[in-house]
């Protein structure tokens, strides 16, 4: 080889350099620790073959990531590039230098792509990483494009960008690297979070906000094409509204996101999306309200949820609960059997701080109204269904409560049967989640009545015997005359 053309290929290699790191964008190029520069292609002593590492794990490149950021089961495929002769794609022979010319052009392609009359060599080799590593020996001297093909079993959000490689690969005033090392930056994807607050209300048809959490992943070089919120919500919950925020930035539904109520999903719209490029690694967040139904067996879990991001789908990470529980009233006398007594009212109201209760109502601040019907059973105004009266008892950041929780509320009997006695309720009265409502039997005594005159019932029973003695006097007078007459 000519010293023109060995200063040519060195001229040609090092602005090759420089473009395919350019183009590889996301990636790092470095040489293995016990590497040594080589002669160039087709010098003496120069190798023939070569090796490309792809190391692949969490966060940005760095020379020992711990094991626990290892990416294992990713997929890429490497495919060699030549030039078109006749029907047939000849590989590029770097030795020459007529095989550097063009190759400029090719790597500053931006996605990487061929140009010109370059095609690809079939008998394309793919390798999945092993300990974060993806290994391909034995290369032929060429340039090569790689693609990240499949992401395994890893929340990767923004795969490599494809990239061209050569090997050997110019290794600045050096000499040349014949194992090649790229180290991707791996954008991945955190799961979601979700929390729940104290209802609106504590009664029956409550409000409860629930709160989910996403960060933004940051992509390579790629803008959001897909980008949604799904989650599907318990039985037990109906979809109200929500406002989704991205910090203080406030989004606009229709504009920036649709929402399908049956889901529920939050899809953001063309709109949408740029906000997102503009904020990747901040939070998304969506407050959204759900209420309450039928309680069922009282645990209401907010399980089912995810966020996805250009393709790529993650689960939520923690699972809050909400529980609720039943109370049911009944109202009776103290007759023998019992008869059911209408128009009483009770009122419900939440406990003080300390979770104690006041000896009588209070004058406002009541949870729930009441009164009692002809069959003595209480229903709650306003409340659909008046019966049984559904009460908030706990909430959980994440799994279960166990043993299953209880709450105390405090319960008065505000208006009372007339006739009847007050009966004083043990408060606080302590509802559990449970699939049976608490039953509270409330019994009046019937009042006593007046102690009634003589001319009453005893004096009648006196009066009675009197006039029968009376009777039976005059009934022996007559029979005393009626002998005296006959006598005579």
């Amino acid at each position: 080889m000519t010293m023109t053309t060995t200063r040519f290929l060195q001229r040609t290699a090092a602005g090759f350099g420089a473009l395919a790191l350019a183009a590889a964008g996301a990636l790092a190029l470095a040489a293995p620790a016990a590497a040594q520069s080589q002669p160039g292609p087709g010098q003496p002593g120069a190798p023939d073959s070569g090796s490309l590492t792809i190391n692949k794990y969490k966060g940005a490149p760095r020379e020992n990531p711990a094991p626990a950021d290892l990416l294992n089961g990713v997929e890429f495929t490497v495919t060699q590039v030549g030039t078109t002769v006749g029907t047939d794609c000849v590989p590029l022979n770097l030795a020459q230098a007529s095989a550097w010319d063009g190759l400029p052009a090719l790597f500053a392609t931006t996605p990487a792509s061929l140009t010109g009359d370059f095609c690809y060599v079939p008998g394309a080799q793919s390798a999945t990483t092993v300990s974060g590593q993806a290994q391909f020996s034995n290369l032929d001297l060429g340039v090569y494009f790689v693609s990240e093909t499949d992401p395994g079993p890893n929340n990767i959000v923004s795969k490599v960008p494809d990239f061209f490689v050569s090997v050997p690969m110019p290794q600045g005033a050096s000499g040349w690297l014949y194992d090649v090392v790229a180290n991707p930056k791996n954008q991945l994807m955190d799961a979601p979070t979700k929390t729940v607050a104290d209802p609106e209300t504590f009664v029956t048809g409550a409000i409860v906000p629930w709160t989910i959490s996403a960060r933004i992943p940051t992509l390579n070089d790629e803008k959001f094409t897909v980008a949604s919120v799904n989650d599907v919500l318990d039985s037990r919950l109906s979809y109200v509204s929500s406002i989704v925020s991205i910090g203080s930035t406030v989004l606009e539904e229709d504009t920036h996101y649709t929402v399908n109520p049956a889901g529920v999903t939050w899809t953001f719209t063309e709109a949408g999306r740029l906000l997102l490029d503009g904020q990747m690694g901040q939070t998304l967040t969506i407050v959204m309200k759900t209420r309450v139904g039928d309680v069922g067996d009282g645990a209401i879990p907010n399980m089912t949820y995810s966020a996805t991001f250009n393709g790529a789908t993650v689960p939520g990470g923690t699972v809050p609960y909400t529980y609720w529980g039943k109370l049911t009233i009944t109202k009776n006398d103290n007759s023998q059997p019992a008869r059911p007594l209408a128009g009483a009212q009770f009122q419900v109201f939440s406990t003080a701080a300390d979770g104690t209760c006041p000896a009588t109502a209070p004058s406002s601040g009541a949870l729930a109204t009441g009164t009692s019907n002809n069959a003595g059973l209480v229903e709650w105004a306003g409340l659909t269904p008046n019966n049984p009266l559904t009460l908030w008892i706990a909430n959980s950041p994440d799994n279960p409560i166990t043993p299953s929780p209880t709450k105390g509320y405090c319960v008065f009997e505000t208006v009372i049967p007339a006739g009847h006695l007050a009966t004083p309720i043990a408060n606080p009265v302590m509802i559990g989640a449970s699939p049976t409502p608490l039953e509270l039997n409330v019994v009046n005594p019937r009042r006593e009545g007046p102690r009634l005159p003589m001319t009453g019932a005893q004096g009648t029973l006196v009066l009675t015997a009197g006039g029968l003695a009376l009777i039976g006097l005059g009934a022996g007078g007559v029979a005393v005359a009626r002998r005296r007459n006959d006598v005579a």
